[in-house]
């Protein structure tokens, strides 16, 4: 396989990155983790967002509505990011519209999901507050709550569970478990499954892994109709993990020796299931990792 890279845009520490869609065109968004900007291209330019106050950790589409994403501001600094918000943005007339919906404190990761007709949000904080960088005292927690029919209001939110400690591993996972969240942590890997009524009904959580996990991805990239899961593992760290599921518990089946894991992601690259897998120190490689009768 070739890949060739191209250079849609530049952003100091980008972090946060999402694909929407803008008046039917295809739009990449990347917005800066420091105090720095947000900007897109599609259709060959390039559109800021906005160009402070930066400190973004996610931006996601809204479902059922072109044009308009929740992403995150003040994720600043990142040891102390008590005034992190939750923002509405539009874009209309060539131009985009930021409001702030409310404050979230250390919300790292989240996510929407459309399920009746209602959009749903589920959100994971990193922690619950932090004195200095390595705090680590105030474990995080999940929430959820129901989008109003206007996005731009503020809605509530309900804790799902509470203590999972350097809260950062966040994937949605489609498959046979039908729509469920995997969060992990110190404490290990945490299944959030959907209920009919996301608002009303109980979560289920299982808890799948005992061990301390930094990021996770899921993919059936042997194609045999289950998924793999592959981590990061310790936080931030040092070795990425693939695991299969048998009789309904984890299994490790292959380890990659890496520094400072930071991103995995598990999905499909040119009709060929992969996960991809970047790192920071060293060499700061990105990884394609396959199967082909072994995984390579």
């Amino acid at each position: 396989m070739i890949i060739e890279k191209t250079v849609l845009a530049e952003v100091d520490k980008v972090y946060a990155t999402c694909i929407g869609r803008l008046e039917g065109k295809e739009a990449w968004i990347g917005a800066s983790e420091g105090e720095g900007p947000c900007v897109c291209a599609v259709d060959g330019k390039t559109l800021t967002l906005w160009d402070e106050p930066g400190g973004t950790m996610n931006i996601v589409p809204i479902p059922g509505r072109s044009g308009e994403f929740y992403g995150t501001q003040k994720f600043l600094p990142v040891f102390a990011a008590d005034d992190c918000t939750l923002n509405h943005i539009k874009y209309e007339n060539g131009s985009f519209c930021v409001t702030e919906v409310m404050k979230t404190p250390y919300l790292h990761r989240f996510d929407l999901f459309l399920q009746d007709g209602q959009v749903y949000f589920i959100g994971s904080t990193l922690c619950g507050k932090k004195e200095f960088t390595q705090d680590w005292s105030s474990p995080g927690a999940v929430y959820t709550g129901m989008v109003k029919d206007d996005p731009r209001e503020a809605f509530p939110l309900k804790k799902l569970y509470a203590g999972i400690t350097k809260n950062h591993g966040f994937c949605r996972e489609d498959g046979l478990f039908g729509l469920r969240y995997l969060i992990t942590g110190v404490e290990g890997i945490f299944a959030f499954q959907v209920p009919k009524h996301p608002w009303d009904d109980d979560w289920t959580v299982t808890k799948l892994w005992e061990g301390e996990i930094s990021d996770i991805a899921a993919c059936d990239i042997d194609g045999d109709g289950q998924m793999e899961y592959a981590s990061i593992e310790p936080f931030h760290g040092s070795k990425a993990v693939i695991y299969k599921e048998t009789d309904g518990a984890l299994s490790p089946i292959k380890e990659y020796d890496i520094d400072f894991g930071h991103v995995i992601w598990g999905g499909t690259v040119n009709q060929r299931p992969v996960f991809i897998l970047g790192y920071r120190r060293q060499e700061m490689k990105l990884l394609m990792i396959y199967y082909d009768g072994e995984f390579k």
